[in-house]
């Protein structure tokens, strides 16, 4: 089972290596990379950064899928960097019923929307096809602030 599916562009920094699994209660962190996932150095990176009280895993989007279907009955905290990588996970089967938007930064051609999240038209694209997939999208840096609606920030 999913606690949090949140989309971080710093992947597992300290907010979301405490706070986020400690307040949902997860029994392991799952980021979710295809690039980061075939990269040694990158992946360790993330395990190393992680809690050492939870596992944590570092995937590709295909390979999470399959993981997330082989452990219903775990407690998985997801953490990725785009709202595309979710899209592509529930394209492949993953039921993600809500998304955490939490850390996407400033980047050139980006608009803000909130205090941490920048986004583009590509992703606003995004997600459009995960709210139209009846995805809950929520705005929210850490556990104790009010969630807001991402759809009616765009």
């Amino acid at each position: 089972m999913i606690t949090v599916a949140r989309i971080d562009e710093r992947m597992i920094h300290g907010q979301v290596a405490y706070a986020w699994p400690v307040a949902y209660k997860s029994d392991a962190i799952l980021a979710v990379d295809d690039e980061i996932a075939k990269d040694a150095f990158q992946k360790s990176l993330l395990e190393m950064a992680a809690p050492k009280s939870m596992r944590c895993f570092v995937l590709t989007i295909a390979k999470a899928v399959e993981f997330l279907a082989k452990y219903q009955n775990k407690k998985i905290f997801i953490v990725a960097k785009s709202p595309a990588t979710y899209l592509e996970m529930i394209k492949l089967g993953a039921v993600i019923p809500e998304i955490n938007v939490g850390g996407i930064y400033f980047a050139e051609g980006r608009s803000q929307i909130s205090k941490t999240v920048y986004v583009d038209d590509a992703m606003i694209d995004v997600f459009k096809q995960l709210h139209a997939l009846n995805v809950k999208l929520e705005v929210r840096a850490t556990p104790s602030d009010t969630s807001q609606d991402l759809m009616s920030l765009l």
